[in-house]
């Protein structure tokens, strides 16, 4: 896949929008700002889950959006599936796990990067057997979960759609978002995920995901490391600096348009998607990323992962993007 800032990508058809594969969670964010767990008293419960906030951020922008993940069959996945079904998310591949509760992210309130404890469950089955090519096929953008691969069932199952995906010429997309400490089998992770790049077509990390794969290096030699590694497009996010993108070509550096943060979580799921409603709207690249950011910014303003999300063509006049 070529890219070039001044053209938009080019897609095919399907009758979805976008197909997120990955976890589908309740987020437990503190009440209070807290720098550590030790700080936080009082905890709100959120929807959760990068893939599934993913999803519904893209379906409130009007586009039409699936989820393949897993929940628990108690009361909180039914929490889960309803606010789904309430924006309008395709949630015929999402399964009810009997054995294993709905998965918890406990979440510190940050201005910065939140702490998180994991009380994983029915997101540690996703299946091989959830995904088909039938599936695949009515997408026109794949979005890949790094917290799925955390797990050995979880990378079978995307495996398995990297391959079908792959077979019908589908743009992949991989959020790494690499936390060590949910790797069963950690120390294979930064390889692993390595050797997955040459498959992806866009590719999202942060300076810290950049770290881990690569150790300490310059942000322009992180990108060129991903492009060795096989990647198309590299977005490399750099936290309150913005964000340095890379076509293999040419790159583009985007300052932060957030102007106020309460909290940032979800920062990144809501740049993806203000970044995919551009490229379905066939909007150049450029023009792409600058609503990824603009979205980030709106997310920024208030707390938690699934906020209220304006219309593409607000964030265009709100944050003058040409």
């Amino acid at each position: 896949m070529d890219f070039n800032f001044s053209r938009s990508i080019e897609l095919t058809s399907g009758e979805i929008d976008l197909l997120a594969v990955g976890e589908t969670v309740v987020d437990l964010i503190s009440v209070e700002e807290s720098g550590s767990f030790a700080g936080a008293e009082n905890f709100r419960r959120y929807f959760g889950g990068s893939p599934a906030n993913i999803t519904m951020n893209l379906a409130n922008l009007g586009r039409k959006t699936a989820l393949i993940s897993r929940v628990g069959s108690d009361g909180l996945g039914k929490y889960l599936i309803s606010r789904l079904k309430e924006r309008g998310v395709d949630v015929s591949g999402i399964s009810r796990d009997e054995k294993s509760n709905t998965t918890l992210i406990l979440v510190t309130r940050s201005q910065e990067s939140p702490e998180f404890l994991a009380y994983r469950g029915a997101d540690t089955n996703l299946s091989p057997k959830q995904i088909s090519a039938a599936r695949i096929s009515k997408a026109r953008v794949i979005h890949l979960s790094g917290f799925a691969l955390t797990i050995p069932r979880g990378r079978q199952t995307i495996e398995k759609v990297i391959k079908i995906a792959r077979e019908q010429n589908k743009i992949l997309s991989l959020d790494p978002n690499y936390r060590p400490q949910l790797w069963q089998g950690g120390e294979i992770g930064p390889e692993y995920i390595k050797n997955m790049l040459a498959e992806i077509d866009i590719v999202k990390p942060s300076l810290d995901d950049a770290s881990f794969f690569f150790g300490e290096r310059s942000r322009e030699a992180y990108i060129n490391k991903f492009h060795e590694a096989g990647a198309g497009l590299v977005i490399l996010t750099l936290g309150a600096d913005g964000l340095l993108a890379s076509t293999g070509e040419s790159q583009q550096y985007l300052p932060s348009l957030a102007g106020e943060v309460v909290d940032t979580t979800g920062a990144g799921d809501a740049f993806w998607s203000g970044f995919y409603a551009g490229i379905l709207q066939q909007k150049n690249l450029l023009t792409a990323l600058k609503l990824g950011s603009a979205a980030a910014a709106e997310v920024l303003k208030q707390t938690g992962a699934l906020v209220n999300m304006p219309p593409t063509g607000e964030l265009l006049i709100k944050y003058d993007i040409n």
